[in-house]
């Protein structure tokens, strides 16, 4: 997770100065017995420098590592909050898409309808018309009688006919007409008004098709970017998994090279049996091993993540001296307390430092405000407790 604990390497000048003053001593008391002596110490002298600087060397890779770790979660970060965007448009087309094949479904019920309206109003008007031109025959020729007995009467006096009944017969003719007339006035109307009505349900359909067909082709898109976002997603989440093993191989073989270079006896204890908690809030992330449902992938974690909005008071856990106190890669603004008994606390992802390095602090004293810097997605406080430098489990001594 954070940096690891450089605050431990020893001052290599004390170191020469302590050589110096024991070859001195040797020179002037044992003679030639102590310069065999004083060639072993300077021989174990050369390996202890050699291996600070090694071990400063692993620290400057492992730093790196964990820069590079955290701008794969970056990457990882992005792509699925871009598949998520991908998949909320998929299902709003897919959604589309349906929307459009009911509404063509009613629209082809909605037309057969209507044609079969509209052609029995055809067939009706093709009736009506038909009576009309029979009527209108009928009626010619009931005038056409009525004018031929008129002049038979006029022309022959003796074969004068009432033509008052044929008169009546041709009233009736020329009402039917007009009211059949009106029929068919009526009857056009109503087919106008269908065959608009079909011709609009007709084009709706076509456009809707389009529509339909334009979703269609959407969600093969969206379908093949998710499939690449999937892919980009799992070779990341392979990269970062690559770069976390090869930090925590580092991790161990720095906390090994630490362990064999310091041999100071320390106590383990605490002043009480339990420790106080950094900040009050909900364990968003436990220690360990952490498995994800969604992808599969499973990330260790040094520490607990908890829970608290931005600005929040992050007190010390137990007397210390800040052995670190600034910004550090993915973990943001971090304090390291040293408790000087074997054990140092580590709090991330703060807001605000409210130490510096070398102050010393005492139990529930304020040391910093909570936040989301680094790699945190969300505002919450990461604390690790490192015992020799290796995590353990902080839950088992938090109250």
């Amino acid at each position: 997770m954070g940096p690891r604990d450089e605050f431990l390497i020893p001052n290599s000048k004390i170191v020469q100065l302590d050589i110096k003053n024991a070859i001195q001593e040797s020179f002037f008391e044992h003679g030639e017995k102590m310069r065999k002596v004083v060639f072993i110490v300077l021989i174990f002298s050369i390996s202890s420098i050699v291996f600070s600087q090694n071990l400063g060397e692993k620290k400057k890779k492992l730093e790196d590592l964990q820069d590079q770790i955290s701008r794969e979660q970056e990457h990882i970060q992005q792509v699925e909050e871009q598949k998520k965007k991908s998949e909320s448009d998929l299902s709003s087309t897919k959604k589309k898409k349906l929307q459009s094949e009911q509404k063509i479904k009613k629209l082809k019920k909605s037309e057969k309808n209507v044609k079969k309206e509209l052609d029995t109003t055809i067939g009706n008007l093709k009736s009506t018309s038909s009576y009309l031109e029979n009527l209108h025959a009928l009626c010619q020729d009931e005038f056409n009688k009525l004018l031929f007995a008129h002049y038979r009467g006029v022309i022959f006096s003796e074969k004068r006919t009432d033509t008052h009944l044929l008169a009546s017969l041709i009233q009736q003719t020329a009402d039917e007409i007009e009211e059949i007339e009106g029929k068919k006035s009526g009857l056009e109307k109503i087919k106008r008004k269908e065959n608009r009505k079909y011709e609009d349900l007709v084009w709706t359909r076509i456009v809707t098709n389009k529509k339909k067909k334009k979703y269609t082709t959407q969600i093969g898109s969206l379908e093949g970017e998710i499939s690449n976002y999937e892919k980009e997603h799992l070779a990341a989440l392979e990269q970062k998994k690559k770069l976390e093993e090869e930090a925590a191989a580092l991790d161990e073989l720095i906390t090994k090279l630490q362990a064999d270079i310091f041999t100071e006896h320390y106590t383990y204890k605490f002043s009480t049996d339990k420790l106080i908690w950094p900040v009050k809030g909900e364990v968003i992330r436990g220690y360990g091993v952490q498995k994800s449902d969604q992808y599969k992938v499973s990330t260790k974690n040094n520490g607990i993540d908890i829970s608290a909005i931005t600005g929040t008071d992050i007190v010390a856990v137990e007397d210390g001296v800040i052995a670190y106190a600034e910004w550090y890669n993915g973990a943001g603004k971090l304090v390291i307390i040293d408790h000087q008994n074997g054990f140092h606390t580590l709090y991330s992802h703060n807001s605000s430092l409210l130490v510096s390095k070398g102050d010393k602090v005492k139990k529930s004293q304020l040391i910093a405000l909570s936040g989301s810097t680094g790699s945190a997605r969300q505002p919450c406080v990461h604390f690790e407790l490192r015992k020799k430098g290796i995590p353990v489990d902080p839950m088992n001594y938090l109250e």
